[in-house]
């Protein structure tokens, strides 16, 4: 059975949480010969200051070993960790992996320059290419990777993005046959998890919980990559729920192909499901958003090729979208063509069962660039807004410029 997601309003202004999860079935046993426990791998003294040394080490001998790394009860203060290949790592109810207060702890990419917008303001960008070579944890070059249980991960992305520093929660770069599986990701200093040049990801009844005041927190976002599931999540976002792209950050960039975004539960200040904003790769293909469930956003299906690819079988199947967060778009639907890196395409996009329980304050819209770099081949069916069942662009608010072949069932 999936977890269960609600979202409470109290006098029609404070939220309240109720995430829950279904009993675990696959708790380790401490004590069993193929877990190793963390706190073997701790100083003695009570658990206190800077940890990432010994956590590392025990991250290691996990992936040596291919045992299960078992994290009790407690909070573990740590810098950057890198988990390899054949590695498990369990967090159990009430253990916290807590990302250091000290933006030095967060070392970037080969000594890269980040996006910094506190020590380098001129040259800010939240161009996914060039913004952040830093992370609280990263699966690189590795297979066979499981993180999985009810602890928590946490950015203290607050305190680290005020010092200038936009570090992802969680990367996975050039990696393969990766689980992560019912634990809280929570306050990145930017993107929450960002899936990069990556095969065969599933992310799985998680919960993300972004801080709202915190620019480009991100929830999803996989890049360059292919066969990524999206599954039974719930994430609470100040940027994009899920937005899948291929950004040539580090350069690697090739197509990204089969992804699946289902059964979730999204709320955001931006918007909730997009293709975009950078397209720097040839094509992104065979992409699905179906049974999910928007409760609050600024747009809600979105599809922004910029930077000159080709969008390709898109579907967006039995999304219920149900109120508008007023930022500075307040549109339903918005699919965009720009030449921004190159001029693209967007062909066969199918909008299918989806409701939207209210009309968002501004008309929708689907704009290619030109008659050649157009929106072709967008298929409505069965679309109900505000109660009513809608059969053309006019009853759906939808102002389509450069689009062919829209058609209605």
């Amino acid at each position: 059975m999936p977890a269960d997601y609600y979202v409470l309003k109290v006098n029609n202004a404070d939220r309240l949480f109720l995430l829950a999860d279904a009993p675990e079935t696959d708790v380790p046993d401490p004590a069993a010969a193929n877990v190793i426990n963390v706190l073997d791998f701790l100083p003695a003294q009570p658990r206190a200051g800077l940890l990432t040394e010994h956590l590392q080490k025990a991250l290691d001998e996990a992936s040596r070993t291919k045992k299960i790394l078992f994290f009790p009860p407690g909070e573990y203060l740590t810098g950057t960790l890198s988990i390899g290949s054949n590695t498990s790592v369990y967090l159990s109810k009430g253990a916290v992996i807590q990302g250091s207060p000290n933006r030095e702890d967060y070392p970037a990419d080969e000594g890269r320059l980040e996006s910094d917008h506190v020590n380098r303001k001129a040259d800010y960008t939240d161009n996914g290419e060039w913004m952040t070579f830093s992370r609280l944890i990263l699966v690189d070059k590795a297979k066979n990777v499981k993180i999985y249980g009810r602890g928590v991960i946490d950015g203290n992305g607050a305190v680290v993005r005020a010092q200038g520093r936009p570090a992802n929660l969680l990367r996975i770069r050039q990696s393969k046959n990766v689980l992560i599986e019912g634990v809280m990701l929570r306050d990145p200093a930017a993107w929450n998890t960002h899936i990069i040049y990556s095969d065969k990801v599933t992310v799985r009844n998680v919960k993300i919980l972004n801080d709202p005041l915190v620019h480009n927190t991100d929830g999803f976002n996989p890049d360059a990559s292919t066969k990524v599931l999206i599954e039974n999540c719930f994430a609470y976002c100040s940027d994009d729920n899920v937005a899948i792209k291929t950004t040539n950050n580090m350069g690697m960039l090739k197509n990204t192909n089969r992804v699946t975004v289902r059964g979730n539960v999204f709320l955001t200040r931006k918007s909730a499901l997009k293709v975009g904003t950078e397209t720097k790769a040839k094509a992104l293909k065979n992409i699905v958003f179906i049974d999910n469930d928007i409760v609050e956003c600024d747009r809600a299906l979105v599809l922004y090729c910029h930077d000159g690819a080709l969008f390709k079988n898109i579907k967006f199947i039995d999304i219920r979208v149900e109120k508008n967060f007023p930022d500075n778009q307040r549109m339903l639907i918005h699919f965009l063509i720009r030449n921004r890196n190159g001029a693209g395409k967007i062909r066969n996009v199918s909008i299918e069962d989806c409701v939207f329980y209210e009309e968002f304050p501004r008309r929708s819209v689907m704009q290619g660039l030109n008659d050649e770099n157009n929106i072709e081949n967008v298929t409505i069916k069965n679309l109900v807004v505000n109660g009513k069942k809608v059969n053309s662009l006019e009853e759906a608010r939808i102002n389509a410029t450069h689009v062919k072949k829209v058609r209605f069932k």
